[in-house]
């Protein structure tokens, strides 16, 4: 697959004009742990492995050429005063973009949910809502995106989201969120089974929800929600004692 994206003639360059390559906004950050271990394996074994860049116009109006996969090891490099090695492959659109540097980097270094969701925020605006909601409650992204969507099947579906495809649907998700954040703060502590049942029965009822109701309830019912693990009779508690729904 690697092979079929960067195609077969492979022509590897190398440079010490570091400021040959410009950062790539929707790239995850830099860790500098880890561009101190790959220090210590050039130092070992010296470079194994060609950074993978392209040169491109579409990101900032004017062509300059971006590490797809790699920024780590050329960092290292760089710090060691060592060549960069480099290839340089073709990118059609910022869509093809994403989708090579996101494949290129799970081969190596496994992205999160965040990663992608940085990524895709640069040209979908639905992601930059929930990079946004993300800062603003420390809520599991997947329990964002269901609220988006008004539905739990996103804990079941992420795949959306990493291939550029969520779209929020749900036109009371922002006020949904906040309500949300308020139930989320009070059972922090609990399994994340029993969140998702949370999550699951407040989307359920939000159609008649009572929020001041819902959360006296809550407090009403501490001491057992504190003890709720993953269990059948989970769901059913949650949404009968705290959301006052039919089992």
């Amino acid at each position: 697959m690697i092979m079929k994206m960067i195609g077969k003639d492979l022509k590897i360059k190398h440079t010490t004009t570091y400021s040959t390559f410009s950062v790539l906004p929707m790239n995850r950050a830099i860790d500098s742990k880890h561009v101190q271990k790959m220090i210590a394996s050039l130092r070992l074994q010296d470079c194994l492995r060609a950074v993978i860049c392209c040169k491109t116009n579409i990101i900032e109006g004017e062509t300059r050429t971006y590490i797809i996969d790699g920024q780590h090891i050329a960092t290292a490099l760089e710090r060691e005063g060592q060549p960069i090695p480099y290839i340089e492959i073709e990118i059609k659109s910022e869509e093809d973009l994403i989708t090579k540097m996101a494949y290129l980097n799970n081969s190596s270094k496994s992205w999160d949910m965040m990663n992608f969701i940085n990524a895709w925020k640069m040209i979908r605006p639905d992601y930059m809502k929930l990079f946004k909601w993300k800062n603003m409650y420390d809520i599991e992204v997947s329990m964002l995106a269901a609220i988006g969507i008004n539905s739990a099947a996103m804990r079941y579906t992420t795949s959306t989201i990493k291939t550029g495809n969520f779209q929020i649907t749900n036109p009371k998700a922002e006020e949904m969120c906040k309500a949300f954040n308020d139930i989320f703060l009070k059972i922090g502590m609990s399994d994340r089974f029993v969140k998702f049942q949370f999550l699951a029965a407040f989307l359920q009822a939000y159609g008649t929800y009572n929020h001041t109701k819902v959360m006296s309830n809550i407090e009403k019912h501490m001491k057992t929600v504190k003890l709720l693990t993953d269990g059948d009779s989970t769901g059913a508690y949650i949404r009968t004692k705290i959301f006052n729904l039919p089992k």
